[in-house]
């Protein structure tokens, strides 16, 4: 098996992880938890089934981190360095959210893995000698969403309630590892994924 291969399949299990647990978590949330309204930080604060949230938070940064080392190996080149450095922000971001529930280092960790998640689409898809131009307009695109919707979270926007805006700036962070997890395991050649 290819570090490429284990490297994606890292990212689905984190991925798939953290919404299976999430999932979990939220259907035992009193009173009843909504995706919409509430911020995805209750579950790990709040609830019967607190510690499977931070769980997942932890596992998504890990997931998300060892993935992209075994993708990318040790980084030689600025952008590898680059992309590498965004995912461990997400990463340290993540684990932060995830064991200190509330409060300002809660509130830093939200924002390395938001900010470093949503920049490390940008800095991967550049990074990363992918053949097809759809894949890069696609992870602009994904990145764009993610972005729009943290300063749509942080300028307090009423249009759609809060959940909505931080789902779209962490699930644009999901939804990239999986496009990109289907591209790599979907790819034929054994050659090592290299870093431009």
């Amino acid at each position: 098996m290819s570090r490429r291969t284990v490297g994606a399949a890292c990212w689905v299990v984190g991925v798939v992880g953290y919404l299976i647990l999430e999932a979990v978590a939220a259907a035992a949330y009193l009173p009843a938890y909504s995706y919409a309204r509430n911020f995805i930080s209750d579950l790990g604060r709040a609830g019967p089934r607190a510690p499977l949230m931070q769980a997942a938070f932890c596992l998504q940064g890990s997931m998300f981190l060892l993935g992209t080392l075994c993708i990318v190996g040790m980084p030689v080149r600025r952008r590898c360095r680059l992309f590498v450095g965004l995912v461990a922000a997400n990463a340290v971001g993540n684990i932060l959210v995830g064991t200190v529930p509330s409060g300002l280092i809660h509130l830093a960790g939200a924002a390395l893995a938001l900010v470093g998640g949503n920049a490390a689409i940008l800095a991967g898809s550049a990074a990363l000698a992918m053949p097809s131009r759809w894949y890069r307009t696609a992870s602009v695109g994904i990145a764009a969403l993610g972005f729009l919707c943290l300063v749509l979270l942080v300028g307090n926007c009423t249009a759609l309630p809060v959940g909505v805006w931080e789902r779209g700036s962490a699930y644009s962070i999901f939804l990239w590892q999986l496009v990109t997890a289907s591209v790599l395991l979907a790819r034929r050649d054994d050659a090592t994924l290299t870093c431009r």
